[in-house]
């Protein structure tokens, strides 16, 4: 490995470290200061950031279902609109994330019930200068033979009014 490519890892584990720190603290800052989010995301653990992509986990409590024993619908909605924020700061380390605009969910089955584990995988497709555009899906995580297993239980799009949110770069110019 020449100087150069050093220099450059080097570079880019410092990035992913900060990122991973910025998302980490936006993430504890609004489970402490949204009540929606204390009761039913405290236990959320990030478990990988990228620009862009953050994945989760979070392992579920009878608060979190439904009169039938799976998550709630109105839950799922507030894990979509927690990560995709989330997902929007990893793009360029913002604090803020924007006003929903528009959030379309798909429920195509159910966690089994409390204890069960959920991964929460958050993509933001396009963060612009006025939308950011988020996927998500909420699956469920086992282990079955050894094996992990995930089934979809929740698909999601999110679009999300983000003008005035990034942050201006050194020279003036915002980042996109």
């Amino acid at each position: 490995m020449t100087s150069q490519e050093q220099l450059q890892s080097s570079e880019q584990a410092e990035l992913a470290a900060k990122r991973t720190a910025h998302v980490e603290q936006l993430s504890n800052w609004l489970v402490q200061n949204s009540t929606i989010y204390n009761i039913f995301l405290t236990g959320i653990q990030l478990k990988s950031v990228v620009a862009g992509t953050v994945t989760s986990h979070l392992t579920l409590t009878q608060a979190h279902l439904n009169s039938k024993g799976g998550l709630h619908g109105a839950v799922s909605a507030a894990i979509i609109d927690f990560t995709t924020g989330l997902a929007i700061a990893s793009w360029d380390l913002r604090d803020k994330t924007g006003a929903s605009v528009d959030m379309h969910i798909s429920y195509l089955s159910s966690a089994a019930g409390a204890g069960d584990v959920v991964e929460i995988i958050a993509t933001a497709e396009k963060v612009g200068g006025s939308m950011a555009f988020v996927t998500i899906l909420i699956q469920k995580l086992e282990v079955v033979d050894g094996e992990e297993k995930r089934t979809i239980i929740t698909k999601g799009h999110h679009t999300k009014f983000v003008r005035g949110t990034a942050k201006p770069k050194a020279d003036g110019e915002v980042r996109n």
